[in-house]
């Protein structure tokens, strides 16, 4: 055997690499050999053993700086909305345009930064790309099945007044439904199966062959740290609805209620880093704290609508008469949600707790 051959990438059957990195199972750490992810695409022949995906980096690229652009322009829509509704029948409160605006603003900045590493081709853009795209896939799951249906009676509802012919609404009740479909499954499952591709990440590796912030961790463990930091902002966010905390059943309000959600929130910031960092301790009280707030959420909408919590929350009358007009609140089983979230969130803390304990480490180039 010569040299030349020794040092030849193996690649399967169908001609995919064997090993492009322990994320080529769905989400998963990166590779640790020792050979430099550039050489993937050495052969004697000439020709790379995986195929070059900068094509369909650089479309799907584009797609994320469109959904940040969307993002970026629902703000001024929010906020147009807010000075056209002011002093009308159902006003908006500023207070829920702020952590709206908190979100939104940032995740504009983040996707057409995504996208521009998609482009370019980063290992650091494919991973967080593949981390956000199994997140909005699991979120949109989770909605199809708890919030789409309430939705589409509220739609059939709202039909039944217009006395369109049967075939009318019945193309209008299909078009509703194909819509959320693409937003919520087809859309994101795209995403999934084109950057968890052995092909686009040997393509990224060869395009950047360098240790990123994100080979540092295995991807499992990122998502979860990724989760914990957007916890944090999301707990200092709901500051700003005046401090309303569900707690077991009851609801805290005023000194209270802000003591508790700076507490946590500056928790899941310390959780965000000792997952990162791969901290045994942080994957436990990660798991403790999960299931003491969800369980809580479970028995505090058990025993207190939405709407309890909006009157909370001192939202004026006008917008509450909105929202139970709108009857989308009263359609929504917030128990049964909080409850789904929280064998979801305990069953991929106790799946990736094997990244905890037996990850090799980040790969060398």
């Amino acid at each position: 055997m010569t040299d030349e051959q020794k040092h030849r990438p193996e690649s399967n059957e169908a001609g995919e690499p064997n090993d492009v990195g322990h994320d080529a199972n769905l989400l998963a750490p990166e590779r640790s050999e020792e050979e430099p992810s550039s050489d993937v695409g050495n052969s004697p022949t000439g020709q790379s053993p995986f195929k070059d995906r900068r094509a369909g980096l650089i479309i799907f690229g584009i797609v994320q700086i469109v959904m940040g652009a969307c993002c970026a322009m629902l703000i001024p829509l929010m906020l147009m909305g807010l000075r056209a509704n002011a002093g009308g029948a159902a006003a908006v409160n500023v207070r829920m345009v702020i952590p709206i605006i908190g979100i939104y603003a940032p995740l504009a900045v983040a996707l057409v930064w995504l996208g521009i590493g998609s482009i370019m081709a980063r290992r650091w853009a494919r991973a967080l790309i593949l981390i956000e795209s199994w997140m909005w896939l699991v979120v949109g799951l989770v909605s199809f099945v708890t919030i789409v249906p309430p939705m589409l009676r509220m739609f059939n509802q709202g039909l039944a007044g217009r006395q369109l012919p049967p075939s009318g609404a019945m193309y209008a009740q299909a078009i509703v439904f194909a819509v959320f479909c693409f937003m919520y499954v087809t859309l994101p499952g795209a995403f999934v199966l084109f950057y968890r591709s052995p092909h686009v990440k040997a393509t990224c590796d060869a395009a950047d062959p360098h240790v990123r912030w994100t080979d540092k961790c295995p991807l499992p463990v990122l998502a979860l740290s990724l989760l914990l930091a957007f916890g944090s902002l999301s707990m200092t966010m709901t500051l700003s609805y005046g401090g309303v905390f569900p707690f077991f059943g009851m609801l805290l309000t005023g000194p209270p209620a802000i003591v508790t959600s700076l507490a946590i929130g500056i928790l899941f910031a310390y959780l965000a880093w000792g997952t990162y960092k791969l901290k045994m301790s942080a994957w436990w009280i990660t798991l403790i704290v999960y299931t003491i707030f969800l369980s809580s959420s479970v028995i505090t909408f058990s025993l207190i609508d939405m709407m309890g919590m909006y009157r909370a929350m001192d939202f004026p009358e006008e917008q509450l008469k909105a929202i139970q007009q709108a009857k989308v609140i009263e359609n929504m089983n917030m128990p049964v949600q909080m409850g789904i979230w929280l064998v979801l969130n305990v069953g991929y803390l106790l799946w990736v707790r094997k990244d905890f304990v037996a990850w090799p480490g980040p790969p060398e180039v």
